[in-house]
């Protein structure tokens, strides 16, 4: 038998148990092992010192023993036998004989076992003692349960030593092989002898898992390809099963084998893939660059194999991301070209394809643009002919085309990916057209003149209208941002709530009060005719004096708000804002308009840090319990390649009767209500014409973007409602919300028509009695099923179980309608604008629902995973309440 080499370990090992014997008789042991010896000449074991000396030869080994110092010990390392070495040197030695340098000695110790090692775990090989004693750390390996030893035990605890994992129970995790891609661990899997690292993967299959065994074999594999990566690759080839559903599979399977080993398990490489998936989606999520290193060397390594279609198809690999991006692409465009409910619903499957793609979060960047983009098209496809009269198109336009726009500022600064690019560029063009194309048809019935119905608030009606009123009973701050579009108080007004504000809005309308501006729409007409509340061309000293004059309010400008250092917003503005006496106070913030000469406003995403001030007066007010109205003097247009018609002194967007007669892109206005010189002005409409030099957007014209006053009316969470006020439902369109339906399905669920509640008016003085009119609000309804729900004797029977406050059964028969007229499926959002409530009202009324519908806990009503969206089961609704199957 060939005696082993002797490693310093396992000899001290040997050595210890020889001194720490009590049955030792002799200073020399003689081990049998290769007389060769690299280590320190001398080992100390406390106080004793043992020589190794190389045992050549019975002489040799003689000479050794009778030349040791005193009280040293002498360790002869030979390969001879004990007739070789001679009776001299046997019966002077332990034992009188050569002792085996048995290796396994040391494992039961490791483990806190007594006795020797069992057959199984012997029988795993010679390896083990080796690795065992290699990998130690300081706090060694976790005791064997029950004392007892098995083979089990001890693969899990070299596996997890060296994964460098904390816990034998690591190993369960699905994520227990994220080590493998960690650089000194594959040193230290590579570092090992081949006999090693063969019998540990071996032992691993057999004793923990075959597809931890298999991924160890592909971080064993030449090269630095991650084993993350094989793991993608294996569980997409093995995906089918066993059988290879075609030869290409069947090739690249073969080749593929030399990364994982021949004939692997599919059940093994499914595993295996898919806690490479978990380990990719948590980097992903975490933002861990390693992540896309992963997936690119996933895809390299299929077209390696000679299977790039299946890179192609795959629901995790980037190439499939990008197939299904450029699917994407091509229904917009598509949409773009021919809008309409198909195309919609074309469009939101191909986005949801992508949603669906395990590395979607590689497309984190573009999918907000994305999802816009699937809005616009929705939006498109919904759009009918142009609202007749101005005051109906001003809006229509702040409840629906202006949310276009704002959806449109994300496409126009498109993607880096060409066909993303290209189709965004045409669904821009087409957004585009129709919106000139309803700006042209308002512009027609703009005469300059108050419209008659009364139905939008003329902006110098704004401050006796609205203001005036809610500062009969509380203390009102009017926030005038100079510029500031409908489709920018739409972006603003989204992080109101997380600062403690609660929206507003009319109990008679449900919908955020609108303005339109002076004529042409410039600071210098509207915002004066604001503050002064009536019609008049001024500055700031006019405004200041004018709005106390007609208000009693006080007014800061840009330079009012200067503030010295450590300062947010000077003292004379927090203590006016804080001054219980005030009842109005007033403040204009110039950053918008001020963006439009300075900044690309696509580029811009408008948050209430990023208009100077904002945040700081909006914490004083709110500390003050102050009622505040958010509005602006007039909107603004957004350079999207417009053209120059140079009108020498001219503003950009308005000018004057004698410079020309109008074309067809501009109208001629007169009236008491446009305050040009001469009471008459040519503006622009079309958003693609300006008469002065080019800058990042405009404002003086006819569009409704110019046109369009928003006004966003806020209270302190918590604080009381005004007279004829109530919390805002949330005030997106559904198109915002809600993905396309099939086209038979939308059309089975024709929208009834719910005229909102009479207006209140408010008590008090005021300078005009006057209330919006309410415009009709569609609330899809299938009566026929909702109603007989409601009617329904199980309904009625379970309707106390909702808690103190039963579901109003108008609430009830309103939303559970409205997602019948769904397929089954809406937003919560869209239910709260259906049902007239605010969004933050929508969780309460959903669990009181559940509680009402969901019998024997079978979720008839149930809300999807993504957080948003409800789910009506109408099958088992009709079952659990006994409906029938009609409709």
């Amino acid at each position: 038998m060939t005696a082993p080499i002797a490693t310093e370990t396992a000899l001290r090992e040997h050595l210890a148990a020889w001194l720490g014997g009590t049955r030792r008789r002799s200073r020399t042991i003689l081990v049998r092992a290769q007389p060769t010896w690299s280590g320190a000449p001398v080992l100390e074991f406390g106080d004793a010192r043992v020589r190794v000396v190389e045992g050549i030869s019975g002489l040799a080994a003689l000479d050794a023993m009778r030349s040791a110092g005193e009280g040293e010990f002498v360790a002869v390392l030979t390969a001879l036998t004990e007739a070789e070495l001679g009776t001299a040197v046997v019966l002077d030695a332990e034992k009188q004989k050569v002792t085996d340098l048995d290796e396994w000695n040391i494992v039961p110790a490791l483990f806190g076992v007594r006795d020797a090692a069992a057959r199984p775990v012997r029988d795993l090989g010679p390896w083990v003692p080796r690795l065992l004693t290699s990998l130690r750390r300081d706090r060694g390996y976790a005791p064997a349960p029950g004392g007892v030893l098995s083979a089990d035990h001890v693969v899990r605890s070299i596996l997890v030593a060296l994964l460098g994992l904390d816990r034998l129970d690591a190993l369960e995790s699905s994520t227990a092989l994220a080590p493998l891609d960690d650089l000194g661990v594959r040193v230290r899997l590579t570092d090992l002898d081949e006999d090693a690292r063969a019998g540990l993967i071996r032992a691993v299959a057999a004793h923990v898992d075959p597809h931890l065994a298999m991924a160890l074999r592909a971080a064993s594999a030449p090269g630095r390809i991650s084993a993350i990566a094989v793991g993608l690759v294996v569980g997409e080839l093995w995906a089918a099963g066993s059988v290879a559903p075609d030869a290409t599979v069947a090739a690249a399977r073969v080749r593929a084998e030399q990364h994982v080993g021949t004939a692997p398990s599919a059940a093994a490489a499914q595993r295996y893939g898919a806690s490479a998936k978990l380990i990719t989606q948590r980097w992903l999520a975490d933002g861990d660059p390693h992540a896309r290193e992963v997936l690119e060397q996933a895809e390299a390594l299929c077209g390696d194999l000679g299977w790039g279609e299946g890179a192609a198809s795959s629901d995790f690999l980037p190439a499939g991301l990008r197939a299904r991006v450029a699917e994407f692409a091509t229904a917009i465009e598509a949409a773009a070209a021919a809008p309409g409910a198909r195309a919609s619903l074309a469009v939101d499957a191909a986005l949801a394809a992508i949603e669906a793609h395990g590395a979607r979060a590689t497309f984190a960047r573009s999918h907000d643009t994305a999802r816009m983009a699937a809005r616009l098209v929705r939006w498109l496809g919904e759009v009918t002919t142009p609202t007749a009269g101005l005051n109906a198109a001003i809006l229509a336009y702040a409840a629906d085309g202006a949310w276009a726009e704002r959806a449109l500022g994300d496409i126009w600064d498109g993607d880096t990916d060409r066909g993303l690019a290209h189709a965004y560029r045409a669904l821009a063009h087409a957004v585009q057209h129709v919106r000139r194309e309803q700006d042209a048809a308002a512009a027609q019935v703009l005469t300059g003149a108050l419209a008659a119905d009364g139905a939008v608030l003329p902006v110098e009606s704004l401050l006796s209208q609205l203001v005036v009123p809610l500062v009969v009973r509380d203390r009102v701050l009017i926030i005038v941002l100079d510029g500031m579009s409908a489709p920018t108080a739409v972006e603003l007004a989204v992080e109101v709530p997380a600062r403690g504000w609660i929206e507003l809005v009319r109990e008679s309308t449900l919908r955020r009060s609108t303005a339109f501006a002076v004529l042409p729409t410039i600071t210098e007409y509207s915002r004066t005719s604001l503050f002064a509340g009536e019609l008049l061309a001024g500055n700031q000293q006019t405004e200041k004096a004018r709005f106390a004059a007609a208000a009693g309010g006080i007014v800061f400008h840009k330079d009012d708000l200067r503030a010295q250092a450590g300062h947010a917003l000077p003292p004379a503005v927090t203590d006016a804002i804080a001054d219980a006496g005030r009842k109005l106070v007033g403040v204009v913030l110039n950053t918008i308009d001020d963006a439009l000469a300075s900044a690309d406003v696509d580029a811009l995403r408008w948050t209430l840090h990023s208009v100077a001030h904002l945040e700081a007066i909006l914490a004083a007010a709110h500390d003050a319990g102050r009622i505040v109205i958010l509005t602006s003097d007039h909107g603004h247009i957004v350079e999207r390649g417009s053209d120059l018609r140079s009108v020498p002194q001219s503003s950009a967007r308005w000018r004057d009767p004698s410079t020309g007669p109008a074309s067809a892109d501009e109208i001629l206005v007169t009236g008491p209500r446009v305050l040009a010189p001469g009471g008459s002005a040519v503006l622009a409409v079309s958003d693609g014409l300006r008469y002065a030099s080019k800058k990042a957007g405009y404002h003086g014209g006819a569009s409704l973007a110019e046109l369009t006053i928003p006004i966003v009316v806020l209270k302190p969470r918590g604080a009381h409602d005004p007279l004829g006020w109530v919390e805002a439902p949330p005030q997106e369109p559904t198109w915002w919300n809600e993905p396309a339906r099939p086209v038979a399905e939308a059309a089975s669920s024709p929208p009834k028509v719910v005229k909102p509640r009479a207006p209140k008016v408010p008590a008090g003085s005021t300078l005009f009695d006057f209330e919006p009119e309410a415009a009709a609000t569609p609330v899809p309804q299938d009566g026929s099923l909702a109603e007989r729900l409601i009617d329904s004797a199980t309904y009625k029977a379970r309707r106390g179980i909702a808690g103190r406050h039963p579901v109003d059964d108008a609430l009830a028969t309103t939303i559970v309608a409205t997602l019948v007229g769904g397929g089954g499926r809406a937003h919560r959002d869209t239910l709260a604008v259906n049902a007239g409530i605010p969004s933050a009202t929508m969780s309460g009324l959903l669990a009181a629902l559940r509680r009402v519908l969901n019998i024997d806990g079978y979720p008839v009503i149930d809300i999807d995973a993504d957080g948003v969206t409800v789910i009506l089961d109408v099958v088992l609704l009709r079952e659990q309440f006994e409906l029938g199957s009609g409709s």
